[in-house]
């Protein structure tokens, strides 16, 4: 057999163990091997001579990320990681976030503060319990308010001055 016949067979063999490592769990054996072989690889590329050695040393470097690497791309295309990982969502499935609690509709409408907004608290508009978000301060419990935007989803409202039908 020729100078090169043994250290290419282990270094061949190692970096299939490596990409096997991919396809088959091993629990770290197929790596743990693939390290031996390619160790054996060099040593004896070293044995035989100092220039091999460094060439098998250099072709290490660079195929090793790249054994790596293959294995985890023909990994992504294997029935096994279409069964591990998650599937993208189709269009029908993505909706907006809270696109049901459509608040743009309140904006100038009025309510009142069922606690008290510091400046987050709750409040109410036509019987409908709301999150809401003071623009200005604190505003007490049972004050009327005014919708005046939606930020973030949240209804931003505004203390106004309530008049009483006993004084009109």
């Amino acid at each position: 057999m020729g100078t090169l016949t043994w250290p290419l067979l282990l270094l061949v063999l190692g970096l299939g163990f490596l990409m096997a490592e991919a396809f088959i769990p091993s629990g770290g054996m197929l790596p743990l091997l693939a390290l031996v072989s390619v160790g054996l690889s060099l040593w004896e590329a070293f044995r035989q001579s100092y220039e091999l050695g460094l060439g098998f040393l250099l072709a290490d470097t660079v195929l090793l990320p790249l054994s790596v690497g293959l294995g985890l791309y023909l990994w992504q295309k294997s029935p096994l990681a279409a069964r591990m990982t998650l599937k993208a969502p189709g269009p029908e499935e993505i909706s907006v976030s809270h696109s049901g609690y459509r608040v743009d509709h309140l904006i100038g409408e009025r309510g009142f503060t069922l606690t008290p907004l510091k400046p987050t608290g709750l409040v109410d508009f036509d019987g409908r319990r709301l999150e809401g978000v003071s623009e200005q301060g604190l505003i007490p419990e049972g004050t009327s308010v005014e919708a005046v935007s939606v930020r973030s989803g949240r209804l931003m409202v505004r203390m106004v001055a309530t008049t009483h039908p006993a004084t009109t």
